[in-house]
């Protein structure tokens, strides 16, 4: 059984960092500089806090349900890493971006293009189904380091994309609702849709709405698998 603690992460004190930058690392959920100390010196504010912005930015609106703005910010924040020298910092951001793209490309049902980073909704069929599957492989690597309640139920909504892998991403969510670990009104919906039994499903969607709100329909509602 997967294991839902989130992973303890280091103390991070740098002297005269300023607060919106410990709080966009408190947004995105990752620690830097611990191996990178070099990094954290004189230039950190100037050219730091941007892209770490842009990646929480990224990351924000998939929660708000921009998956579009999503994949733009987090195409840009990719691009932007890319460019730059490599660090501890980077790799985490680009962790970060590339987690952000792949939840994108799942709720956008593959319609993004991997090399221009963009969306693009005239893909075939073929084309949708590889960003499918590269996005899974990104949710799984996630997944696979003990990333927690979330990064499992990120996982099991792609899985949930192929009608091989529906049935395990069924037993991943509903081990989350046992363990009353469930992060989202958006993983409730996507147990719904996968729950053959109706009490359960009726459950599912009664604890997605009460989650969702005003949101309820978008994110309720049934999904189909690819």
């Amino acid at each position: 059984m997967a294991r839902f603690a989130e992973p303890r992460r280091a103390a991070l004190v740098v002297p005269g960092m300023r607060k919106q930058w410990m709080g966009a690392l408190a947004a995105l959920g990752v620690v830097v500089c611990v191996a990178d100390a070099s990094a954290c010196h004189n230039g950190v504010e100037i050219h730091m806090v941007p892209l770490t912005r842009l990646v929480s930015d990224s990351a924000n609106a998939l929660t708000a349900g921009h998956d579009e703005r999503a994949v733009r910010l987090a195409g840009r924040a990719i691009r932007r890493i890319r460019s730059q020298r490599s660090s501890t910092r980077g790799r985490l951001l680009m962790e970060r971006s590339k987690s952000v793209l792949a939840i994108a490309t799942v709720r956008l049902d593959g319609a993004v293009d991997r090399e221009t980073l963009q969306v693009a909704r005239a893909r075939s069929a073929e084309e949708r189904n590889d960003a499918l599957r590269w996005a899974v492989g990104i949710l799984e690597h996630g997944y696979s380091r003990g990333g927690g309640a979330l990064a499992t139920a990120r996982y099991a909504e792609a899985l949930a994309r192929f009608p091989s892998q529906r049935g395990r991403a069924y037993r991943l969510l509903r081990q989350l609702h046992t363990a009353d670990v469930v992060p989202d009104a958006q993983s409730y919906g996507v147990l719904a849709q996968l729950s053959e039994d109706a009490e359960q499903r009726a459950e599912a969607l009664a604890l997605c709405r009460a989650r969702a709100g005003s949101r309820s329909a978008a994110l309720c509602g049934a999904r189909g698998g690819d």
